[in-house]
Parts: C-alpha cells; structure tokens; sequence
C-alpha cells in the first residue's frame, strides 16, 4: 500500500516536472537553448522504458502513467525545437 503510494506519488512528480517546459516552449513556439543531444537521449530513455516496463513486470499503471506523460511533454518540446513557429517574437 504505501509503495504504491510512493509509486503515484513520484510518478506524477516526475510527469508534472516536465509540463512547465512543455507549456513554456508552446506559448514561445520555440524551444531554442534546449539541446538537441539532450532531446535524443531523453527520447530513448523513455521509449527504451515503455516497452521495457510492460515486457517485465506488465502494465504497472503508475510508471506507465509517468512514462507516457513525460513522452507527450517531451514530444511537445521536440516539435518546437525542431519546428519553430515561424512568428516567434
């Protein structure tokens, strides 16, 4: 009980982290200073964990949770540093 608590709870911490960046980068249109190598890295870490977590141990919702969220921020944070908005002041 309380390791899944402290599972959600460091979950949700962890997702939560990356969605001010996420938010940061849509209302700029940008996402210049962000590395591209730190970008790839971070891609690959969370892919390598998505299908990792569900082949190990099967669908553990809490870190399923954290990795899909981290994933669609960063996602967000990728598309606006490869593709800026063209009206970026």
């Amino acid at each position: 009980m309380i390791a899944t608590f402290l599972g959600w709870l460091g979950a949700i911490a962890f997702t939560v982290c990356a969605i001010p960046q996420a938010v940061q980068c849509w209302r700029q249109g940008h996402s210049e200073g962000i590395s591209i190598l730190f970008l790839w890295v971070w891609l690959t870490g969370e892919v390598c964990m998505l299908s990792a977590i569900p082949l190990m141990y099967g669908w553990v919702s809490w870190l399923m949770m954290n990795y899909i969220g981290n994933t669609l921020s960063l996602l967000v944070i990728m598309r606006f540093r490869f593709w800026p908005r063209k009206n970026v002041t």
